[in-house]
């Protein structure tokens, strides 16, 4: 019933293959259905769900099938799954089946009756039924005997705990056999289903809970689907929704570096498809950023065909970028806090002396003056972008504020950036060339201007929230909110992002151009020289 898939890239669209085989195991004459395994850049495992069967009794009984092979008692109710080995469906209390009488309307039971294990269940009916008669599993919120309803909101509060499978939207349908009052029948179900089994390396996520599983789509993954041929449409009726959000009680623990079931298996009802998906992992860390508690996500992708009735193994790493802590005066030769890395303020607002203060007395660490005349830079921002880039980027960019991504900057827990499309993505939708965007932007070259520009030129607005769809996240790159130094005071961090450019300002000499961003607008700066930026920007 699940499937499993998994990225280790959280930029990179990559699709792996998938591999299935067959598996099986029986339940009570449920007949077990093909396993399959799918295989992305860790191993996983699909599995087809045993048939779930169902009965009667009123005046009329529709019983489980009995198998030959028993399997082993199990205790908990729903779905059972094993790594590699699919997964085995159990009754649970309450649940009552559909099926069609001789005048093809469908009638529901009442309440089943189960044995210990769950794995036979009777079920009771009044009406007419023929041999061959249509039997139906909508779930156990299910209304209608042909509309299955897979919810867009889930929960599951202990790990490797996949009871809550019939109120998420399990399904199943089954042909039954018998005459007069007796039926039998096994169910063959209709929904796929993912097991995620995160795992991760980084302190920073030991010290954190996963409370919540959210899987985007490019198309409808949930909703209320009709079932009246026995299999899903292939959209839903209403309540159609890209998105599922799984969660997860007080949070499940990511301390194991292997996979581990047991420790954080999570489950999710999927409609079956083929399915472009985003996955944000969110964590709760406590520990980790000085203001306190800090929720945010680690995102994967995967391109992943559910099949109905398969379990998908998605496995995922969960390690947040660890950035680097350098910052610049606009184009000096070491960074700002250059032989005094032990005393680089952390946290916002934080402040140490021991910046640099002048050319004389720091010569490596302050910002270069370029000779009359010239306003490009020489050192460590000459590989920067030029102004008319920076000016590119902010009104070609498509600017995508994500503020929810996790990453990690001096010992601390945080989140907040941009997605800009790449330079060759906006040279090609403009019918431009990356070298002719160095040069100039809509055919003037900034470089050349002596006039001063005013504070945030260049400004867009137009900030979508949230990052990109799967499919369009290559076009994309990422920066971080860094924040900055002023005068060894740490400043906007998590909030703001400021990175120079390679380019003075002719009119200003004391002030050069950097490209600046916050959640709603990203805009050309205009900037002392003496503040301390990044320069992870290149051309």
């Amino acid at each position: 019933m699940c499937c499993m898939h998994n990225k280790t890239q959280p930029v990179k669209n990559n699709i792996y293959s998938m591999k299935y085989r067959n598996l099986f195991h029986s339940v009570m004459l449920c007949a077990a259905v093909a396993l399959a395994g799918c295989s992305n850049d860790e191993t996983s495992q699909t599995g087809k769900l045993q048939d779930k069967v169902m009965g009667t009794a009123s005046t009329v009984t529709f019983s489980t099938e009995s198998s030959a092979t028993q399997a082993t008692t199990m205790t908990r109710t729903s779905i059972s799954h094993n790594i590699n080995n699919g997964a085995t469906p159990y009754w649970s209390a309450g649940d009552k089946i559909w099926v069609k009488d001789t005048g093809g309307n469908f009638k529901q039971s009442g309440v089943g009756t189960f044995n210990a294990d769950k794995t036979h269940g009777v079920f009771t009916l009044s009406g007419t039924f023929s041999n061959g008669c249509t039997v139906n599993y909508t779930g156990a919120n299910g209304t209608a005997g042909d509309k299955v309803t897979i919810a867009d909101k889930q929960t599951q509060t202990v790990p490797n705990d996949f009871s809550h499978a019939g109120v998420s939207g399990d399904c199943g349908t089954a042909t039954a056999s018998g005459t007069g009052n007796s039926f039998k029948f096994k169910l063959d179900h209709k929904a796929s289903y993912l097991c995620f089994l995160p795992r991760s390396s980084s302190e920073y996520v030991h010290r954190s809970k996963l409370f919540k599983i959210e899987v985007i789509s490019e198309d409808a993954i949930a909703g209320t689907y009709d079932f009246s041929t026995g299999s899903l449409s292939n959209a839903p009726l209403t309540g159609a929704s890209k998105t599922i959000t799984l969660t997860t009680g007080s949070g499940f623990p990511v301390t194991n570096t292997t996979t581990d079931i047991n420790a954080n298996g999570a489950y999710m009802v999927i409609a079956p498809g083929t399915h472009r998906l985003t996955v944000r992992y969110w964590l709760r860390n406590k520990t980790d950023n000085p203001e306190g508690t800090i929720e945010g996500t680690v995102t994967k992708y995967m391109d992943l065909a559910c099949e109905a009735g398969k379990i998908y193994d998605v496995t995922a790493n969960l390690n947040p970028q660890e950035l680097s802590s350098e910052y610049y005066m606009w184009d000096a030769k070491k960074e700002y806090w250059y032989g005094f890395k032990n005393v680089q303020p952390k946290d916002a607002l934080g402040f140490n002396d021991n910046y640099p203060k002048s050319q004389s007395s720091d010569p490596n660490r302050w910002h270069y003056t370029p000779a009359t005349g010239v306003n490009w830079a020489a050192n460590t921002a000459a590989q920067c972008p030029t102004i008319n880039q920076i000016i590119w980027y902010t009104q070609k960019g498509d600017p995508h504020w994500d503020g929810t991504e996790l990453w990690i900057l001096l010992g601390r827990l945080r989140k907040g950036g941009m997605w800009l499309k790449k330079q060759d993505v906006i040279a090609a939708e403009n019918h431009t060339t990356a070298q002719a965007m160095y040069a100039a932007y809509n055919g003037t070259d900034y470089r050349n201007a002596n006039y001063e520009f005013p504070e945030y030129s260049f400004s867009n607005n137009n900030v979508v929230n949230g990052r990109p769809e799967k499919s369009k996240i290559g076009n994309y790159f990422y920066l971080p909110a860094k924040g900055f130094y002023r005068k060894g005071e740490f400043q906007y961090v998590s909030a703001y992002g400021y990175y120079w450019s390679a380019t003075s300002s002719k009119h200003n000499p004391d002030r050069s151009f950097s490209l600046n961003f916050s959640s709603s607008s990203i805009s050309l700066g205009f900037n002392y020289q003496f503040y301390g930026f990044s320069e992870e920007l290149k051309w």
